[in-house]
């Protein structure tokens, strides 16, 4: 069980909704005592936490409703046919690997539902209950609810990462997404995961998207080749593109 000292705890009001912010210190601290050859990387992104924990984010940015949010980004304007179609062409060719429910990620959440359907809660668990959990319980997990913002061609950017992980000696960008049909939000996490490489200089670097189904893993840089031709070919906008 992890301690209240090693598990640090801040709660931001953005535009009126509640960000809990959990830093898992313990299992940071273990993945810096690993010996291998992205501890650097693992550091920075010790300190990029500490200042969010303390409190050092421009709230104010977070706040205005003029300003992109990277949640905002999706791929809209294709029938779920082509979506399905794509994406299954996607992991035949390696490009996204597929988990099924048995693997780590899904489980946990399941064992969410599961609990809440034996303590005859009639709702289901929201993006917290099943976060907080990933976090107390799974040595990879480093924080959830990850504030991150850039300026990028003098646009402001903001957002909020479900999970940080350290799997496999790599930073993994984590979104939960119960709705299912990942490739709508891909954009999402993909800019996510193309932020943190770029604010943390961080060449390695994995996104998921995963519910209690299933999880997709793939590269961030998908966005800017694959998905970004695909788009093209069947005139989508990418309001993204900009910036990342």
């Amino acid at each position: 069980m992890v301690s209240k000292s090693m598990l640090k705890h801040r709660d931001f009001y953005h535009q009126n909704i509640k960000y809990s912010f959990n830093w898992n210190l313990k299992n940071h601290k273990e993945k810096l005592n690993q010996l291998n050859s992205n501890q650097e990387e693992y550091r920075k992104l010790g300190i990029y936490l500490k200042k969010v924990y303390q409190g050092v984010i421009p709230n104010n940015l977070f706040n205005r409703k003029d300003l992109p949010r990277v949640s905002q980004f999706k791929i809209r304007g294709l029938n779920n046919a082509f979506l399905r179609s794509f994406s299954k062409n996607l992991i035949r060719s390696g490009k996204i690997i597929k988990f099924d429910s048995n693997t780590k990620l899904p489980n946990y959440a399941q064992k969410v539902y599961n609990a809440f359907h034996r303590n005859q809660l009639n709702k289901k668990p929201g993006h917290n209950p099943i976060l907080k959990n990933i976090l107390i319980k799974d040595k990879d997990s480093i924080a959830i609810e990850v504030p991150i913002w850039m300026t990028k061609n003098g646009i402001n950017i903001t957002g909020h990462i479900d999970l940080i992980q350290i799997q496999n000696n790599m930073i993994k960008i984590i979104d939960y997404k119960p709705e299912g049909n990942f490739i709508v939000s891909l954009p999402q996490v993909a800019v996510y995961g193309l932020l943190i490489k770029q604010i943390l200089q961080i060449k390695h670097l994995k996104c998921i998207s995963f519910n209690k189904y299933e999880a997709w893993e793939y590269n961030p840089e998908i966005l800017l080749n694959d998905i970004k031709d695909y788009l093209i070919s069947h005139k989508i906008k990418r309001n993204w593109e900009n910036l990342v």
